[in-house]
């Protein structure tokens, strides 16, 4: 028998067999079958949207089906069709984007995070959390997402050109971290203001995967309680930034995601495309620009406020019913879920 992902074939996949395994490979194609799995059990995923106070946490706002599609096609690191008109360059590949009778249906983000991190593995167990990256090109994906909805929505799309558009031509030079500094809380109030129409109009969409597995500890045993999934909406990953607070003097990471943010919507809605290069694989502002934000699981934590954070829904016995036909041993053990899925697998 070959190694194999519980639900995952050549016939819904562009990934099956040997390509499950490798490094940047299982971090997507687990997630996926955790999510299948879920999906075949009614098993609904934590989501993490935008409200009228900021984002929040529910765990029936979305079902699986809604968010990973039935009978459908998953094709791994690739372009979401519908959004190249959206970009004046090519823009980078998203991690999976789901195609439902050969119709691209969504991109999807996958973080497969570990609780606790380092942050808080030193903190009361009800305070553990997993952290945040945020790569330039999902960041770029989320505002286009949303973009997408305000496009089949008008009203809404007027109201939030008619918001961004005296922060967005307040800034003459977007290159100027002097500028920016200047000008960062009317950038943020406007992209908050926003995203909070979006919401209001219910426009968000599922975006972001973040399945999380539990350790005890900081160790490499599974917790009982060990899986579950939180999806954020699109328009909660561009929240994130507008809510982190801002140091005076010098732009954050999360300061210059606010500006690409407001510049890039403002631009999209307005002229139908805007510059993914020039925006979010530049305007570097004093930055390095291989990554768009991070939080650390103490900041994280505000946002994935839930019980199935503590208690995850899936338990670890499920592990046996997601790798198949003695998969665990195409996986490399230096790695730490690796290594942890082994060596539970060998006991189980």
């Amino acid at each position: 028998m070959t190694a194999s992902l519980y639900g995952i074939t050549s016939a819904n996949s562009s990934r099956a067999a040997t390509g499950l395994w490798g490094k940047n490979q299982f971090n997507s194609t687990f997630p996926l079958a955790l999510c299948l799995w879920m999906r075949d059990q009614d098993l609904a995923p934590v989501t993490v949207q935008v409200a009228s106070g900021g984002i929040v946490t529910d765990d029936g706002a979305w079902s699986m089906t809604e968010v990973i599609g039935r009978d459908a096609f998953y094709e791994f690191e690739a372009q979401f069709p519908p959004f190249a008109r959206y970009s004046r360059d090519v823009s980078d590949n998203i991690d999976v984007v789901i195609y439902v009778d050969g119709v691209p249906l969504r991109p999807l983000e996958v973080k497969l995070t570990v609780v606790p991190d380092s942050s808080t593995v030193s903190r009361a167990p009800t305070e553990w959390a997993p952290e945040m990256v945020m790569r330039p090109v999902s960041s770029a994906h989320a505002m286009m997402s949303v973009a997408a909805s305000l496009f089949a929505d008008r009203a809404t799309r007027d109201s939030v050109i008619e918001r961004l558009r005296p922060a967005f031509n307040s800034v003459e030079n977007w290159d100027n971290a002097t500028e920016i500094v200047q000008h960062y809380a009317s950038l943020r109030d406007a992209l908050g203001d926003a995203l909070r129409m979006v919401a209001t109009a219910g426009l968000q969409r599922p975006f972001l995967l973040q399945p999380l597995w539990r350790t005890v500890g900081q160790t490499f045993v599974l917790a009982s309680d060990c899986f579950d999934v939180f999806v954020w909406s699109d328009a909660a990953v561009m929240y994130v930034p507008v809510d982190q607070p801002s140091a005076s003097g010098s732009v954050s990471r999360t300061m210059r995601e606010t500006a690409r943010h407001v510049r890039a919507l403002y631009d999209l809605l307005q002229t139908g495309d805007c510059s993914y290069s020039s925006i979010y694989k530049g305007m570097p502002l004093g930055n390095q620009t291989d990554k768009a934000f991070s939080l650390s699981g103490r900041k994280n934590l505000q946002y994935l406020t839930h019980t199935r954070l503590l208690k995850p829904s899936v338990p670890r016995e499920v592990l046996c019913e997601l790798i198949l036909d003695g998969g665990e041993h195409e996986l490399k053990p230096e790695r730490r879920f690796d290594a942890a899925v082994q060596a539970y697998m060998a006991n189980s």
